[in-house]
């Protein structure tokens, strides 16, 4: 026992005076404090007014019986030891009171050393039901709090992704003439159309990845043809086409950017199928690509670049609509025009405050 016997507290129920003068002697006289009823609806205010740790009730009560007040004690505290006495005759009713939680019963007349050993192994119970409890509460706590760290450090991890893909996202931009913080405004279109369109949450992530390292195959593109002011050959086009596949290599092999891997590869396919650099055609365009290229045209179209002049978002927005079903996916496009004109200025505006 954790607890010495002077602290644990016996609480008898028995209507038989005599008896309840017995047992608080040998309960007192082993060391434990002790308590009387003459039957259970007393027995029940004892319990209520003191908590002990051990009943011990009798079956046949007046007012009250043992049943009736083994009930509401399991009621009061689940983890209450109680000890059954019953008559011969009334052993059927006793193992019944095992079935409501009674820890035992003893058949009278009591044989007091059984008494002692049974209240003592009903307290160890007791003792234990309470510990194992108690660390199940701990173990949780920990486990909550273990839960609540690993939350924190995959938040920090991710935006430290997050981060570390809008600073790469910006040096492909340095790369490519006129696209200053052309990838953070294409996440942030791309983003929105994503949600009205009723992308799942947790695809979010990898179509914000995909935007923000569309274009990082570039990397691997000669400067001579990337940074060129005129036109381009057709064999240096055909160097242009390949950043897709640079890319989808660059990044198919890292575990938490696979999910970004069909923008990055997909980006420049067209609804109609003559895109690349597979030619895929309609749905079998990843969706986040298809979203995506109605963004990037839509800023394409609504900044400088060295070889065109920035047009209004709304007449942006009617190019596209007039490419739907040749460029860009019909649908995509509808949800894109049903969102107002002031998302994507506060997009822009946002992008370059940033």
């Amino acid at each position: 026992m954790s607890i010495g016997l002077d602290q644990i507290s016996v609480l008898v129920v028995d209507d038989d005076r005599h008896m309840r003068d017995v047992l608080q002697e040998v309960f007192l006289s082993s060391g434990y404090r002790c308590q009387l009823a003459g039957n259970g609806r007393e027995g029940v205010a004892a319990f209520e007014a003191e908590r002990p740790q051990l009943c011990v009730t009798d079956v046949n009560m007046p007012v009250m019986d043992g049943v009736a007040f083994l009930k509401a004690v399991r009621e009061l505290d689940a983890d209450a030891a109680v000890l059954v006495l019953t008559g011969v005759g009334d052993v059927q009713t006793a193992v019944e009171t095992l079935k409501h939680g009674a820890f035992d019963f003893l058949v009278k007349p009591v044989n007091l050393d059984e008494l002692l050993i049974a209240a003592e192994r009903a307290l160890e119970r007791r003792q234990l039901l309470i510990e194992r409890r108690e660390y199940q509460t701990l173990l949780e706590q920990r486990v909550a709090e273990a839960t609540r760290d690993l939350q924190a450090t995959l938040q920090e991890l991710e935006q430290t992704y997050r981060t570390t893909l809008e600073a790469l996202g910006s040096a492909i931009d340095t790369r490519d003439l006129g696209t200053h913080a052309h990838s953070r405004r294409v996440r942030g279109y791309s983003l929105a159309i994503a949600r009205a369109y009723g992308v799942a949450a947790l695809d979010l992530r990898d179509i914000e990845h995909g935007v923000l390292l569309h274009d990082i195959g570039k990397i691997g593109i000669p400067d001579g043809i990337l940074l060129k002011p005129g036109p381009l050959t057709p064999d240096e086009w055909k160097v242009m086409r390949t950043h897709p596949e640079i890319g989808r290599a660059m990044i198919e092999r890292i575990p938490f950017l696979k999910g970004a891997v069909p923008i990055v590869y997909h980006h420049h396919e067209r609804w109609d199928g003559t895109g690349y650099p597979v030619g895929l055609r309609g749905e079998a365009i990843p969706l986040g690509a298809r979203i995506f290229a109605v963004a990037d045209a839509f800023d394409a179209m609504t900044f400088d670049r060295p070889y065109s002049r920035a047009i209004s978002l709304e007449a942006a927005r009617q190019e596209i609509q007039r490419s739907s079903g040749t460029h860009f996916d019909p649908t995509v496009v509808k949800t894109f025009s049903s969102l107002p004109l002031e998302v994507f200025e506060r997009i822009r505006r946002e992008s370059l405050q940033s």
